[in-house]
């Protein structure tokens, strides 16, 4: 074989170095990944309309109960639309906190977890699993600052 040949065959023939595993992409943070799916736009405007980004977007870790459209599309039309009124704020803003647990919850049966609104929130599995009297519907989608399940109701505060 001449020297021709053999750096020819050479560049045809692959590496056979080991390959490295390309690195995991990095997480997207509740609020985007909430974005992405595209389940949850009453949400984000909720989230929206009554300030409260903050746990959305911090370093957390934050665990969110996430109620999706078809949750909202539940509540009386009259109701959804007096939520998002200016002079309703402070009400939105404690039924989204109800939804939020400071801390990053698997979906495991456990005792109950306080919510930021100071709510206990209970994973039970007797009808299914559920959160309170929501049914989860879709579990541990991870964020860099949280997990998300989604959840087929909006869960109301007590004082409702």
């Amino acid at each position: 074989m001449t020297s021709a040949t053999t750096t020819a065959t050479a560049s045809v023939i692959p590496s056979l170095a080991p390959l490295r595993p390309s690195p995991p992409a990095p997480l997207e943070n509740l609020m985007d990944t909430l974005h992405r799916t595209g389940h949850f736009k009453y949400l984000i405007a909720a989230i929206k309309a009554s300030g409260l980004s903050s746990p959305f977007n911090a370093s957390g870790p934050y665990t969110v109960f996430a109620p999706n459209d078809t949750a909202f599309g539940k509540l009386a039309k009259e109701a959804l639309v007096e939520l998002f009124k200016p002079e309703s704020k402070a009400r939105l803003t404690a039924i989204l906190r109800l939804h939020l647990v400071p801390r990053r919850v698997m979906t495991v049966l456990s005792t109950p977890m306080k919510s930021l609104q100071g709510e206990d929130l209970v994973v039970t599995s007797a009808r299914g699993l559920r959160v309170n009297e929501a049914a989860i519907v879709e579990r541990d989608l991870e964020a860099s600052n949280g997990v998300i399940h989604v959840i087929d109701t909006v869960l109301m505060p007590a004082a409702d």
